[in-house]
């Protein structure tokens, strides 16, 4: 850390152990690394993380170990989210991710000091994995282990196991691990959590049939006429319905039940990956829905309203 501020900063940098540890309660002494970081005439505390911390944890621990120590606290992380690393940014909390950034705003430094990393556009998660963050972030989950989701969720624990991979592989920031045990704990500004999710999420729509004729059984809604449901949207002429691939198999479609490219369909048969019981009606639930709209439906200005009024009521 020493030598990478000094080439950084182009300047002596003087790093020694934070021995005044009776000021700390003994939970913070126990999860962080502390020294003192003397840096052009400043003194600092430089922190780092013995276990992997969610951002909303690490941001209450920066301004407790300020509060204790009446010393500026700079975090030194091994690795940090796009998303997390732009809140901090934004709420003025100082960090050094060793290789790569250097932010010291008292000192009026933000330093990239890794150009030639190449920025690859994260991948898409798994639909079982999307189906376990939307879960988590309508139920609050905190603290939830492998065996605690794959109860919740009704699935395997080598599949949530798995989903835990996932969000590992893509620094996922609400996911911790302590003692080997994986965690996952969602922030309570259910916003906030969705804007952090949203980029790795897919449409949950793998296939879209138009029928001449509406099959006779109770499906969910979905598209606008779910929307339609949770909000003062006007119903569309057609209805639109979401069913898994079992169910679709059990319709027995034909090619005969579709409808011609020129007719209107009697009803629209949404193919999807996963259903949640979100326990409102007989809709999709409102963030899968909002995954499942084309551009040109989001930019609509009623369709736009409606959206914010679903959210607004049912999930934030």
């Amino acid at each position: 850390m020493k030598n990478y501020l000094e080439a950084v900063l182009h300047q002596d940098v003087d790093i020694h152990p934070f021995t005044d540890t009776r000021k700390l309660p003994l939970a913070y002494r126990n999860r962080f690394l502390l020294s003192n970081v003397v840096i052009s005439g400043q003194i600092a505390l430089l922190a780092e993380p013995i276990e992997h911390e969610t951002l909303s944890v690490l941001k209450k621990q920066h301004g407790q170990l300020e509060l204790y120590t009446g010393l500026r606290c700079i975090l030194a992380l091994k690795d940090i989210s796009n998303y997390a690393r732009e809140i901090m940014v934004k709420e003025g909390i100082p960090f050094v991710w060793e290789g790569h950034q250097v932010y010291l705003p008292f000192l009026g430094m933000l330093l990239d000091t890794d150009k030639s990393r190449k920025v690859h556009q994260c991948e898409k998660i798994s639909f079982l994995t999307q189906r376990l963050l939307l879960t988590a972030l309508y139920q609050s989950w905190e603290e939830v282990t492998v065996t605690k989701a794959a109860d919740m969720l009704g699935v395997t624990k080598t599949a949530v196991s798995n989903s835990f991979n996932e969000l590992e592989a893509i620094n996922f920031p609400y996911l911790s691990a302590k003692n080997r045990a994986r965690k996952l704990t969602m922030e309570k500004d259910k916003q906030m959590a969705w804007e952090n999710m949203k980029e790795v999420l897919r449409n949950p729509v793998i296939a879209t049939y138009a029928l001449k004729e509406c099959p006779e059984v109770n499906l969910l809604t979905a598209g606008l006429t779910a929307l339609a449901e949770y909000s003062l949207l006007s119903e569309p002429s057609g209805p639109t319905f979401a069913v898994s691939k079992r169910a679709i198999s059990s319709l027995k479609l034909t090619k005969s039940m579709l409808a011609a490219a020129e007719d209107i369909p009697a009803c629209i048969l949404q193919e999807i990956g996963y259903q949640i019981d979100f326990g409102v009606g007989m809709a999709i639930d409102p963030l899968s829905l909002v995954l499942s709209l084309s551009d040109e439906e989001k930019d609509e200005p009623r369709i736009s309203m409606a959206v914010d009024e679903m959210l607004e009521r049912y999930v934030w």
